[in-house]
């Protein structure tokens, strides 16, 4: 028997939240920031007149690089809300996004080196915006499901839009087994 497709559809009871776990961010966060410590030590502390440009250029790249770890990890996206009159999309260090479901004008699933989700929408002064997220957040089937569901007016690429027919004709089918 095959797996069954583990995707609820929200319409009813709004509003649901999708949100990444603390614990799966933070150990990367303190890892990150421990490492740009360290580094910042062994500039201040290690590196003299006489050490080598390659090491003093070195503690440098790897403070960009483990600084950067720990922006992108406070800035990406964190939670997904559908409500009942909008899709909130909340980070921890950036503005959260409320986007009202009929200002909702498209949806992509494409992959460039990952996989990404693009969602094209109007903002409150009338601006076309897109935002692109990584398409490993957690339920990100069932997210683009439901948002294909509370928004009829959305267009979707091919792959895209066949994915949420196949999900909504296995919906459809364990509906009609469980009757």
């Amino acid at each position: 028997m095959p797996r069954r497709l583990n995707i609820s559809s929200v319409k009813g009871r709004m509003p649901v939240r999708y949100r990444l776990h603390p614990l799966s961010r933070l150990p990367f966060l303190a890892i990150s920031i421990a490492v740009a410590a360290w580094c910042l030590w062994v500039l201040f502390n290690r590196i003299s007149s006489e050490t080598p440009s390659f090491f003093r250029i070195l503690p440098l790249v790897v403070l960009f690089i483990a600084l950067d770890t720990a922006v992108r990890h406070l800035t990406n996206l964190n939670s997904v809300i559908l409500a009942p009159e909008c899709l909130w999309l909340r980070f921890i260090l950036r503005p959260s996004i409320a986007i009202p479901y009929e200002r909702i004008q498209g949806m992509e699933f494409r992959k460039s080196i990952t996989y990404y989700v693009y969602l094209k929408y109007t903002d409150a002064r009338g601006r076309d915006r897109l935002f692109k997220t990584n398409a490993s957040f957690p339920k990100m089937l069932e997210i683009m499901y439901n948002i294909a569901d509370l928004c009829p007016q959305i267009q979707m690429n091919d792959e895209l839009a066949k994915l949420v027919q196949v999900m909504q004709r296995i919906k459809d089918s364990e509906r009609s087994e469980s009757v």
